[in-house]
C-alpha cells in the first residue's frame, strides 16, 4: 500500500464512483479500478460491493479511508515540517503572576488559534524559581523579570520595558520623594527579582522608606494603597491601561525607571522552531 493507493481510495469514497474519482485525480476509470483491485489483493479483503452500480464501499473500506486521510495529511505536511512552518507538540511555560495577568494570555490564545496541534502547559511562580525549574529541564521557557546577572546555560530574550510607578492615595500631595518618605511604604516582595530591583533603585537615589508591609500581589498592593494604608512602587505591566482608579500614580524617575521583562530559554533551544514561534507571539 502506498500514498497513491490511499489518495485513490479517498477519492472513490468522496466522489461516489470510480469514474468520478478518476476525473478528480487525473486517471482513467479503468486505472482507478485496477488500483482498487490491487489494494484489495494486497489486503486480502473486499473494499467495494461490485454487485451494485456504482460499487458501494464496505464498512472496512470506510474505516480504511478514515485512517488514510490522517496518513495523507501527515504526508502532505512534510514540506512544512522541513521548512519549520508546522508547530506541534507540548510547550511547558512558566510565568510570573504579573505577566499572567497582563500580556501572556493574549499571546497564548493566538498561539492556540494558529497552531491547533500545539499543547501548552502553564505554571506560575517567582522569577528565580522559574529559572531554577528551567535549568532542571522542568520547563521549556520562563517569562519573567530580567535576572540580576546572566545565568549559565540560559539565554535572555527581551519582550518589554515596563515603567515603574509610585502609587499613592488619590488625595496624597507632594513629589515622588515626598510621597515615598512621607507615607508608610508597601514593598513589592523583595525576594522577587522585580522587588529586589525596586529596593536597589531606592538605595541608589538615597530614598529611605518606612516599610510596613511586603506583598506578592499587585492587585493586593493597589487595594492597600487605595485604602490609605501606604504608598508603593509597582511596574506598569505591558498591555496595562495606565489607569489607576482611586489612586494617584506618578512615574518613578524622569525618565521613569523601568523593569525589563522577557523570556529565559535554554541556550541549546535557541534554534527551536517551537521556541521561536512562542517568542514571536510574545
Amino acid at each position: 500500500m502506498n500514498i497513491q493507493h490511499m489518495r485513490i481510495l479517498i477519492a472513490v469514497i468522496d466522489t461516489g464512483s470510480f469514474a468520478a474519482a478518476g476525473e478528480a485525480v487525473g486517471r482513467s476509470q479503468s486505472a482507478i479500478s485496477l488500483q482498487i483491485k490491487s489494494l484489495e489483493e494486497e489486503l486480502g479483503l473486499t473494499l467495494f460491493d461490485r454487485l451494485v452500480r456504482p460499487p458501494r464501499p464496505t464498512a472496512k473500506a470506510r474505516a480504511l479511508a478514515d485512517h488514510a486521510r490522517k496518513v495523507v495529511t501527515l504526508f502532505d505536511a512534510t514540506p512544512q515540517v522541513i521548512d519549520g512552518d508546522l508547530i506541534r507538540g507540548r510547550l511547558r511555560v512558566g510565568a510570573v503572576p504579573t505577566v499572567l495577568s497582563s500580556f501572556l494570555p493574549q499571546a497564548l490564545a493566538e498561539l492556540r488559534a494558529q497552531h491547533a496541534d500545539l499543547s501548552i502547559d502553564v505554571h506560575s511562580d517567582s522569577s528565580d524559581r522559574l529559572a531554577a525549574q528551567l535549568g532542571e529541564g522542568a520547563l521549556d521557557v520562563a517569562v519573567c523579570t530580567r535576572p540580576p546577572s546572566p545565568i549559565a546555560g540560559l539565554d535572555w530574550h527581551v519582550i518589554a520595558q515596563e515603567p515603574l510607578m509610585v502609587l499613592a492615595p488619590v488625595d496624597a500631595g507632594g513629589d515622588v520623594r515626598a510621597l515615598l518618605t512621607g507615607h508608610p511604604f508597601i514593598w513589592f516582595n523583595r525576594q522577587t527579582w522585580a522587588g529586589g530591583a525596586i529596593e536597589s533603585h531606592l538605595a541608589e537615589r538615597g530614598i529611605t522608606v518606612a516599610a510596613t508591609m511586603e506583598i506578592d500581589s499587585l492587585d493586593a498592593i493597589q487595594s492597600l494603597v487605595r485604602a490609605g494604608l501606604g504608598v508603593s512602587i509597582v511596574p506598569l505591566c505591558r498591555g496595562g491601561s495606565g489607569r489607576w482608579p482611586g489612586l494617584r500614580a506618578v512615574p518613578f524617575g524622569d525618565p521613569p525607571v523601568t523593569r525589563e521583562v522577557g523570556a529565559l530559554v535554554p541556550a541549546d533551544a535557541r534554534a527551536s522552531t517551537l521556541i521561536k514561534t512562542f517568542l514571536g507571539a510574545l
